[in-house]
């Protein structure tokens, strides 16, 4: 009994989940797709002749259910789609770009590391905090902000958050691992908007309107990755800083609290890896 209403209430989650993320939206742009085919660029605006060439589609029942049938296809198809490409979104906001733009991050990293520098000089911090919170590493500021608590807390505790996390996540209570997960699955989305702005601008092929908001979910998909990255890494670090005493009394063999048993730590968790 237990059993199977988990397993209800969890295909109930599942589907809310994919309704909110791939389904509505998927239907959107399908509709967008649609208008593009039939009204391409030179009568763009001719809204007013749609009506007609789709009622067309409604006289047979059957025709009907499979233009249905194969709207709901073409959504779900767009939503994975969608998502897949909001992966590569993601690299491109974090700095984790190909062999082809190695250089160009390499251009930029360093370019980034002169003006923090420049900046470094104690009475700058404010602005070179903008910039960045350690020595930038990474092409891009969401890349340097998500990548400042590793450099954050190896460099105070003495913690190798790579190998630390897993085991400091087994330790953390329901009530910090709830708004970790949706602080990632904020910027998650923020990066599957990229996605659905990469759809709309190749569309934008057919039907020009469609690459304005191509541009506008880019910008949006950008300003929100930014805020939802540094709401998580503030919570990582955050979360560090927290439970750093309760993992060191969980895990080293001497019950100080310091950065030597922080140093110990990352060499047992690595097993000297």
């Amino acid at each position: 009994m237990i059993v199977t209403t988990l397993v209800t209430e969890f295909g109930k989650k599942a589907a809310e989940r994919w309704l909110a993320l791939l389904a509505v939206p998927g239907l959107v742009f399908t509709g967008f797709a649609v208008v593009a085919v039939l009204l391409g660029h030179a009568r763009w605006a001719e809204f007013g002749s749609l009506g007609a060439r789709l009622s067309g589609w409604s006289d047979d029942t059957t025709r009907t259910l499979l233009v249905a049938i194969l709207v709901v296809a073409a959504a779900a198809a767009a939503g994975y789609l969608a998502q897949a490409l909001g992966g590569g979104v993601e690299n491109l906001l974090t700095g984790q770009w190909s062999r082809l733009g190695r250089s160009l991050a390499t251009s930029l990293t360093a370019r980034r590391r002169e003006r923090w520098d420049a900046l470094n000089d104690g009475e700058h911090n404010e602005e070179r905090n903008r910039l960045a919170l350690s020595p930038p590493i990474c092409p891009t500021w969401i890349g340097d902000r998500l990548r400042a608590p590793a450099v954050r807390v190896r460099q105070d505790y003495g913690l190798d958050l790579a190998s630390t996390w897993p085991r400091l996540w087994l330790l953390l209570p329901d009530s910090m691992r709830e708004p970790l997960a949706a602080a990632r699955a904020r910027f998650d989305a923020a990066c599957a908007l990229g996605g659905w702005s990469l759809l709309y601008l190749a569309l934008g092929a057919w039907w020009w309107p469609s690459a304005v908001v191509g541009v506008a979910l880019a910008l949006t998909s950008r300003r929100r990755a930014r805020s939802a990255a540094a709401g998580y890494a503030d919570l990582v670090e955050s979360t560090v800083d927290v439970r750093r005493d309760e993992l060191i009394r969980h895990f080293a063999r001497d019950q100080e609290i310091g950065r030597v048993q922080g140093l110990e730590l990352t060499e047992r968790f690595r097993k000297g890896t």
